[in-house]
This record gives structure tokens, sequence and C-alpha cells, in this order.
């Protein structure tokens, strides 16, 4: 598929983005925006779902470890079903299982049947994000994908923020079923709006599955991630932890030995690594997924520590989410004139700058310097997040573009993971020792501000190590185009006739 003209703009220049590519932006933003709440609200309604359901905490936590498994299944899949079936059909399909997934989850009689639905959500789910993205930067040319990477990033900003504010009123006002039955009216005004905006692009290819690499790839992903996902409740040094994480290492190392080998069409190509855009992106992604899975040490500080309530808990961080949206709307129409690297460098700063703040906060802090420093990590990390997810296609061959779609998913998911239990796994610890400081074993208002306090800096060390790679971030997105006379010039230079533009 040959590239939008649209690349052939010159890199400093604004172009408007055309209404058709605006109507599919609408229509992959609708379904990004429902699975993103649907995965926040649940974690409100755990208590709920305990008592409705007649379920133990440690069966409850499958209720959202299957679904993030699940997606962990879904997203190496997705960019291999785009471009073998073409990315409208998958993105309708994984729309439906998503939706039949959130039918079942409403109607469901026992924890089991909860479990088994949330699975199904997250392979509709896991699918449908990168084939969606995918399809929107297959249609647009360089030029027009810094803006399109904004408005994918408001869903990912909004929803962690919105979600649970969402979920708790459903749960309190209505009947936690609702959490899952409201995805429907939505869903079906996207299927709707699907059928009238959204192409039907070609397959790219019509290779078979590589059963192998998804015989080591999926697993591998899975087996790290409930890995993950146990140590931030047992611990790292839990001889079943260190076993998931150590076959999961094997496994991934067995799909990377395979997917380097000449003439294998991996799910995930090594070769897409020789491309400096893609293999940075991938990487601040990670690294950027381990400081937002740190995040969750946020509300929790500030209820625990700062006294507020859940709502108030919800408006204060709503600053962090305020700041990232604004910033990505806005600085899309400029980023391509400023390019990647100076992006990436002035937002890591700026994101390190407010998360410094952190450690700083005990019961005492203002409010308004909380929702300062929230504002500006918000806007420092919707930089670098808007910059690699652009600098991901920079030089990449169209036909790669669902693929690394996927494959950018899987590192952020890995990273979020991972992220989640470091911080989880340091927060026991630091508890447990101010526990055993104090004389009568109850912790007080400074002991957990010192607890929190050192928590915090473990998400600053996530973020001074994206320093590194944000350097090696490429200059521009799209090089300038050569005005005729030099395009012409440049042509009689070589020898050759100069080609029509």
């Amino acid at each position: 598929m040959a590239q939008s003209s649209s690349d052939a703009q010159p890199a400093g220049k604004s172009q408007p983005l055309p209404p058709e590519l605006l109507r599919v932006a609408g229509v992959v933003l609708i379904g990004l925006l429902v699975m993103q709440l649907d995965g926040t609200m649940v974690s409100v309604a755990l208590n709920t779902l305990a008592h409705d359901l007649s379920a133990s905490v440690a069966t409850l936590q499958w209720v959202v470890t299957a679904y993030l498994l699940a997606l962990m299944v879904g997203m190496p899949l997705a960019g291999w079903a785009a471009d073998r079936f073409g990315p409208r059909t998958m993105w309708i399909v994984s729309l439906a299982v998503f939706l039949v997934g959130s039918v079942l989850c409403g109607l469901s009689t026992s924890i089991w049947m909860l479990v088994a639905a949330r699975v199904l959500q997250g392979l509709g789910g896991g699918m449908m994000v990168p084939v969606g993205q995918a399809m929107l930067m297959r249609l647009a040319g360089m030029e027009h994908r810094a803006k399109l990477v904004a408005l994918m990033a408001i869903p990912g900003m909004i929803g962690p923020t919105l979600g649970p504010v969402l979920g708790g009123v459903i749960v309190d006002g209505i009947d936690w079923r609702w959490m899952f039955f409201i995805n429907i009216p939505i869903g079906v005004i996207a299927f709707l709006v699907a059928g009238r905006n959204l192409p039907n692009m070609k397959a790219e290819t019509a290779a078979k599955l590589d059963v192998l690499g998804v015989l080591l790839l999926v697993p591998g992903l899975v087996a790290i991630v409930y890995g993950f996902s146990r140590a931030g409740t047992v611990g790292f040094g839990s001889g079943q932890v260190i076993a998931l994480l150590a076959v999961g290492v094997a496994l991934l190392a067995g799909f990377g030995v395979h997917a380097a080998r000449p003439n294998v069409d991996a799910l995930v190509s090594m070769q897409m690594f020789k491309y400096r855009g893609f293999a940075t992106s991938c990487t601040l992604l990670l690294l950027v997924g381990l400081t937002m899975g740190a995040g969750i040490v946020q509300p929790l500080f500030l209820q625990q520590v700062h006294g507020e309530s859940p709502m108030s808990t919800g408006v204060l961080l709503v600053a962090f989410g305020v700041g990232s949206v604004v910033t990505s709307v806005l600085l899309g129409r400029v980023f391509n004139k400023l390019g990647p690297r100076l992006v990436g460098v002035v937002g890591i700063v700026l994101a390190i700058a407010g998360a410094a703040f952190y450690p700083l906060f005990d019961a005492g802090t203002s409010r308004v310097l909380i929702i300062t420093a929230m504002l500006v990590s918000g806007v420092g990390l919707a930089m670098v997040v808007l910059t690699m997810s652009t600098a991901l296609y920079v030089g990449l061959p169209p036909q790669q573009i669902a693929r690394a779609t996927g494959a950018s998913r899987i590192f952020q998911q890995l990273g979020l993971s991972a992220g989640t239990a470091v911080i989880s796994v340091v927060l026991q610890i630091q508890l447990s020792d101010q526990t055993d400081r104090a004389p009568d074993g109850t912790v007080g208002p400074t002991g957990l501000a010192h607890a929190y306090s050192t928590t915090f800096w473990w998400g600053v060390g996530f973020l001074v190590l994206a320093v590194v790679p944000t350097l090696f971030l490429p200059k521009t997105v799209v090089a300038p185009a050569p005005v005729p006379r030099q395009a012409a010039e440049a042509a009689q230079s070589q020898g050759a006739q100069p080609q029509e533009a």
C-alpha cells in the first residue's frame, strides 16, 4: 500500500485533518473510550462483587487479572489479523467480541462466569485498540499522524480518571451490572457509524498465521504479566513468581530467535527494530509504562495520608488528565515543526520535575501544590507519549504499520504490569518497615508519609531511566520536500531524469 500523499508535505507545515479521516478517528475513539472506561470502572466494584457473587478476595482478583491476561493474548494477534483480513473487518469483529463479553459480564450469576466473560472482553479489547490505531496510521501520512496520535491519547488520559468516578456512581446509584450493560448502546452506535465511515481497506498480506510464533510469544507474555500480577501480592521472592517470570523470559527469548530467522513472517518482526524510531519508541513505551503503572500510589496517598475522600481524590487526579489532554490537543498542531526529539526532551524534563514534588508530599501539603505537581506531570508525560507514539512509525514501510502498532501496545502493557508490581512491593516493604518501627505497631501520619515518599522516588527513577532513549529519538518526522528546481538539479547531478511530483 502506498503512503498517503500527505507524507510528501513539508514537515513544518500544519495541514488540517481531512473530514473523512476525522470520521474514521471518531469511530475508533468511541471504541477506545468504551474499553478504557470498562477497564477502570471495575476496580471500584470489587467489594460489591465479592458480596453479590459470594467470592473470596483470592478469587475476586481474577476479575481484573483475567481481563489483563486476555488483553495480552489479543495484542500480538492484532497486527497479523489486520493484515490478513483487513483492518475494518477486524475492528468490527473485535468490537463485537468485546460487546458480547460485556453482555455476559452483566448477566453473570457466578464469579467464574464473570471471569470467563472478562476473558472474552479482554480478547476483543486487546485487538480493537491496535487494529483501530493501525487503520488510522495507514490512512494518514506522517503529516497527520501527530494530530491523530494526540486524539487517540485522549481516552487513555481521561479513562483512568473518569472510569472510577463513573463506576462509583453506577455501583452506588444503580447496580454493578450496568458497568457492563452501559457498553451496549455505545457499541451499537459504534457499529452503525463504523458501517458508514470505516474504509474497506484491503488486506496487506495473505500470509498464514505464524503458529510457532504464537506458541512462543503469547504464553510468554501471559506468564510474565501474570508473574508481575502475583508479585504485587506475594512479592518477587515467591517461588511461583520466579518460575512464571523465568518461563516467560525463556519463551520470549525463543520467540526472538525464531522471529530473527530469514523468511519467517513473524507476529513481531525483528526487522522493525533496525528502524531507530521504532526501537527507541518501544524502549520508551516500556519505561513510561513503568511510570504509569507506579501511578497507583497517588490515589492511595491522597486517601491514606492526605485524608481525602474517594470523590475528592478523583477531583485532584483530574489535574493530571486535564494537563495531558490539553497538551495533546495543542501540541498535535505544531508537533511536526518541533520534531520528536525536542518535544520528547522537554516532556521528560517536565515529567521528572512534576514527579519530583511527589516525595515531598505529606499530610499538610496544600491542594494547590498537589494539583500543580500533577498538572506539570500530566503535561510532561503527554509530550513524551505523543512523541514516542508518532516516532514509532518514522521510516517504517506501510505494510509493517499494523504489526508495529500491536508490538508497541505489548511493550506498553509489559511496562504497566511491571511498574504496578514493583511499586506495590516497594510500598508493602515500606509500610511493613514503618509498622515495625512504631512502638505500638500502628503507623502514624508521619510514618505513612515517609513510606509513600520513598515509594514516590521509585517512580521518579523510572522517569530518569527514560532520559537516555529520549535523546535518540529522530529529530524530524518527515524530511522537507525539495522545491521542483532543487529536485531537478539533484536529479541531473546524478545523471537521472527528474521525476514528477
